[in-house]
């Protein structure tokens, strides 16, 4: 979840009003010492310029590895101290270095050869410990990667380590802060050192300090737009089924899926090609593949000019600076801009879609942990979980609320079948909107429209679009089952049309202090 309630993520969006739109030329330059590496700017560089420096021999993986393991040293281990990154991956290096052996030798996977991502601590890696920020399941190693994970690999990426979250993807207390886990701590967003957004908290403050190239979100509800939008980074939400769930901890299958988080939409698109595809173990997927764009290539589709003449729907009832500036800004480009009225169907949505959440919940986790977690664990399942935060209190401080509400639940598997009538149901809704309207997709303020791409399964992309003050502030695109090459496109011309974008070295200078001075 992307809050402790989709009403908790709606209010708090709707009372975040006041953002200022501040341009990238505004900003000073950055004075972060540890952001070059071989003439190469991290906090600004995109995955295609990396591959440029590597192909020219400017850079090694083994130097881009090293390089993001010192500003984790730096800023997240000491410095500010963000507590973004769990795990580093003792075999990084070694990983990088039989990949440059590769480049060395001709052979160039793609446009992720050799390039560091991190993942979220509930994405299954065979090599380290995946354990949803959970006191509990501090020492699971799972059986096999996550189906995301060994496709990364096979794409040639370098799996740097494991990203904190809000543990359970925010499923425990309705008390405790987003970004906390009892395994974990508490993650610290650098751009205000307050909240991160959940639960791809971590993902969101690694991602925003260029700790990786990239890095990967989930989501049910939020946990990946909404930290994007916090961290001033580009959320890729996809349609559930796009990217195969197996061998990621759930919180409820049917509206679970992950995602790429990064500083450009040709960064996101880049990661998203190496993710999707069907995945014989998890059979949502199983029509992916029919909707796929050439040789998986989401980069391809994106351009400057997709907005010119397309129609967007908006919420005419809601309002501030970020927003009416990004409205004012996509109809300087041409988009039409069409007024929904929508926001009583959200929040019903919202409130609809957490009642599946407890039942699905302890019958996914039960089901991961009997057929895909590592051995030797000091639990079996969710009530085993309770047991166990009981004799950790103090690692556990929020309490548990939510993991003993779900564990009174049936944890039955067929119950799941109930959600069937809802996700078609607001399936529905939204393809109404865009249907009624002739809109190609809606733009939602900020993450506004999280509650009902989540319950739909339908995508979204988040895409930096100022600043009020040091505090981020995005907007989203929304769309129809399998819109995602629309989507981008539409972001990424938005994206390049504002460049509203800026690392947080240099919104929040502070950061710099005792490391950089």
């Amino acid at each position: 979840m992307g809050k402790r309630t989709c009403i908790a993520v709606l209010a708090a969006v709707v009372a975040a009003a006041g953002f200022g739109v501040v341009p990238m030329t505004a900003r000073a330059a950055t004075g972060d010492c540890l952001a070059s590496v071989g003439g190469v700017d991290l906090n600004r560089a995109t995955m295609a310029e990396l591959q440029t420096a590597l192909k020219r021999g400017v850079l090694t993986s083994v130097r881009l590895v090293e390089a993001y393991e010192r500003r984790i040293a730096a800023f997240d281990r000491a410095g500010p101290k963000l507590n973004a990154v769990r795990h580093l991956n003792a075999n990084a290096r070694a990983e990088a270095a039989r990949l440059d052996r590769e480049r060395a030798a001709g052979k160039v996977r793609g446009p992720l050869h050799g390039i560091p991502v991190l993942l979220k601590d509930n994405i299954g890696t065979s090599d380290a410990p995946t354990t949803a920020g959970s006191i509990a399941l501090a020492g699971n190693r799972p059986k096999l990667d996550a189906t995301v994970t060994a496709n990364l690999r096979a794409a040639g990426a370098v799996i740097l380590g494991k990203t904190n979250l809000s543990e359970f993807a925010n499923w425990v207390s309705l008390t405790m802060p987003n970004g906390y886990s009892s395994l974990g701590g508490q993650v610290v967003n650098a751009y205000t050192m307050g909240d991160p957004s959940g639960s791809s908290s971590g993902s969101g403050v690694a991602g925003s300090m260029a700790f990786a190239a990239g890095t990967v979100g989930s989501e049910t509800q939020g946990s990946i737009l909404s930290p994007s939008d916090a961290n001033s980074l580009v959320g890729v939400k996809p349609t559930v089924g796009l990217v195969s769930r197996t061998g990621i901890i759930p919180l409820a299958a049917s509206f679970d899926t992950a995602g790429p988080m990064t500083r450009s939409v040709a960064d996101a698109a880049t990661m998203l090609g190496a993710m999707v595809g069907p995945d014989p173990r998890d059979p949502v997927t199983s029509v992916s593949a029919e909707h796929l764009p050439r040789g998986n290539d989401y980069v391809a589709g994106l351009r400057k000019d997709s907005l010119k003449g397309v129609r967007l729907g908006y919420d005419p009832d809601y309002s501030d600076p970020v927003v009416d500036d990004a409205i004012a800004t996509l109809t300087d480009m041409g988009a039409v801009m069409v007024p929904i009225s929508q926001a009583s169907t959200i929040d019903t949505v919202a409130v609809a879609e957490l009642t599946f959440i407890p039942n699905e919940f302890k019958y996914g986790l039960n089901r991961y942990l009997a057929t895909e977690a590592g051995a030797g664990l000091p639990v079996k399942d969710l009530t085993g979980i309770v047991l166990y935060n009981n004799d950790h209190p103090d690692e556990v401080k929020y309490g548990q609320d939510l993991l003993v509400a779900s564990d009174a639940s049936a944890g039955d598997g067929n119950l799941m079948a109930l959600a069937i009538p809802f996700v078609a149901a607001t399936r529905a809704v939204l393809d109404g909107w865009l249907e009624q309207n002739d809109v190609a997709a809606i733009v939602g303020p900020r993450a506004n429209f999280v509650a009902m791409g989540a319950a739909a399964g339908y995508p979204s992309v988040a895409v930096p679009a100022g600043y009020d003050g040091a505090e981020p502030g995005g907007i989203t695109f929304a769309g129809t089952a399998w819109s995602e090459p629309r989507l981008l496109s539409y972001a990424y011309a938005f994206e390049q049309a504002t460049l509203r974008r800026e690392p947080p070295t240099v919104v929040n200078p502070d950061l710099l202090t005792g490391v950089c001075s």
